[in-house]
């Protein structure tokens, strides 16, 4: 079973304003695939996009920069489970636009300059918030306990 997310409940479980998330769709093409407030991002497009405000709100790096690597990245969190991703360090390339999801032990030569993203983090933070908006009561206490109503009232139909 596959549970979807509407724009709404991906932007609270990131923690960014509508502001921003409108402002990232412009650079971003998977998330236009929004239409108004359908059900529609998978949990794959939520690590995604937790990396994005990683990479753009804490490291300073523009939205428009990781244009390049938007779909690839998007379509690589997609691909694999949670508990993969949670086990796995990001690795990105930005000057030529590349990805790769590696295990958190592997050691990663490179002679040119990336950015190491450990998942693990990103991921706990995600059920975090996630738990965190599923413990609100969805019905709230009633204001008045419970009153016994007389056979007589019930039988004229609960008037008194």
């Amino acid at each position: 079973m596959t549970v979807l997310y509407t724009p709404g409940q991906l932007r609270s479980a990131v923690s960014i304003a509508p502001e921003t998330y409108r402002h990232w769709k412009k650079a971003l093409g998977p998330l236009r695939r929004a239409r108004g407030h359908s059900p529609c991002f998978r949990s794959g497009d939520l690590v995604a996009l937790a990396v994005i405000r990683l990479l753009t709100l804490d490291m300073g790096i523009r939205v428009g920069a990781l244009t390049p690597i938007g779909e690839a990245l998007f379509d690589l969190c997609n691909r694999s489970p949670w508990p993969v991703l949670e086990r796995s360090k990001l690795i990105i390339d930005l000057p030529n636009a590349a990805l790769l999801l590696r295990s958190e032990l592997t050691e990663t030569p490179t002679d040119k300059p990336s950015i190491v993203i450990p998942l693990a983090p990103v991921i706990s933070q995600l059920r975090e918030q996630l738990l965190a908006a599923g413990s609100e009561d969805e019905q709230p206490s009633l204001r008045f306990p419970p009153v016994e109503i007389s056979h007589a009232v019930v039988s004229r139909g609960g008037r008194p």
